[in-house]
């Protein structure tokens, strides 16, 4: 992501935010990862990022997570992923409203979560390029009934501060739609509510990494996107919009490199002109000696 974004924009700024706790330990039930050891070293992970360390204690204290629960826990484990999935939204919303109010509203948003492998090529370009008015670019699986959550770009204002900051609409939503919090679910009507373009073009494929470098396995979802073979429409679609894209794009470099080697040839013919126009010059001297020759 970073090496693309830095040869891409002309300006970037790069913001994280990471959950810390008192104990410098975590856990989670539904990944399985118990009593894991928090890293210290994001800084030098990332060292062009401008890093927020938010306390997870003091956000769970204040956390009204029995009011999240009213209308039942959908991931039925007593809160905790809804915990967790609150928790990053809250890091979410206080990195994106670090970013310089002048950047929010001129430049699209790549939202990426640190806990994932890319495991396919992607096209920065091609999908910055869509990233206008009020798109927001999700990847086009794992949407479990909604949106998929992993990754995003955003166009800028509005986009991408709606997709930031859906924290300060939690309790709004559950109480408009009496049903339990389903993250993607929420997403996707979040979204749709603010009349954003959802535009799931993203073909690669993330894998979640938890504590030890395990990836946690991935289920092949029968996604839904009313009608079923919406999601097929739209994988094929962008595929072909990727390859129009390269292609487009290798045409262009090809362009660059004939102008080059035209530029080459009329340098050279000019170059050839010279000489031609000295022979020419050689070639008359050479006659009027001839000709003093012939009259002497």
């Amino acid at each position: 992501i970073l090496e693309p974004v830095s040869s891409i924009a002309d300006e970037a700024h790069f913001y994280a935010a990471f959950n810390v706790t008192g104990s410098g330990d975590f856990s989670s039930q539904r990944s399985g990862e118990r009593f894991s050891r928090i890293g210290d070293d994001q800084q030098d992970l990332l060292p062009d990022f401008k890093i927020q360390l938010v306390d997870q204690d003091d956000f769970d204290s204040r956390f009204d997570l029995a009011g999240v629960l009213t209308n039942g826990d959908h991931y039925q484990d007593d809160g905790g992923s809804i915990l967790n999935m609150m928790r990053a939204l809250n890091a979410l919303q206080k990195c994106y409203n670090a970013i310089p109010l002048h950047a929010r509203n001129s430049f699209p948003t790549i939202f990426l979560r640190p806990d994932l492998d890319i495991i396919d090529d992607i096209d920065l370009e091609f999908l910055l390029s869509y990233a206008t008015g009020s798109s927001v670019i999700v990847p086009g699986g794992q949407f479990f009934g909604g949106v998929n959550d992993r990754f995003a770009i955003a166009a800028p204002g509005k986009p991408s501060a709606v997709y930031a900051n859906r924290l300060s609409t939690v309790f709004q939503y559950l109480l408009l739609t009496g049903r339990s919090f389903h993250s993607e679910n929420y997403l996707f009507d979040v979204l749709t509510l603010k009349r954003l373009q959802i535009l799931p073009i993203v073909q690669t494929r993330f894998v979640r990494v938890r504590a030890g470098q395990s990836f946690h396995p991935e289920t092949i979802q029968q996604e839904h996107l009313q009608p079923a073979a919406s999601a097929e429409s739209w994988s094929f679609l962008t595929n072909q919009l990727m390859t129009m894209h390269r292609r487009l794009r290798e045409a262009g470099e090809r362009i660059n490199v004939l102008k080059e080697e035209q530029v080459n040839l009329g340098q050279k013919v000019e170059s050839l002109e010279g000489v031609l126009q000295e022979f020419k010059r050689k070639v008359k001297r050479l006659r009027v000696k001839l000709k003093n020759l012939k009259g002497c």
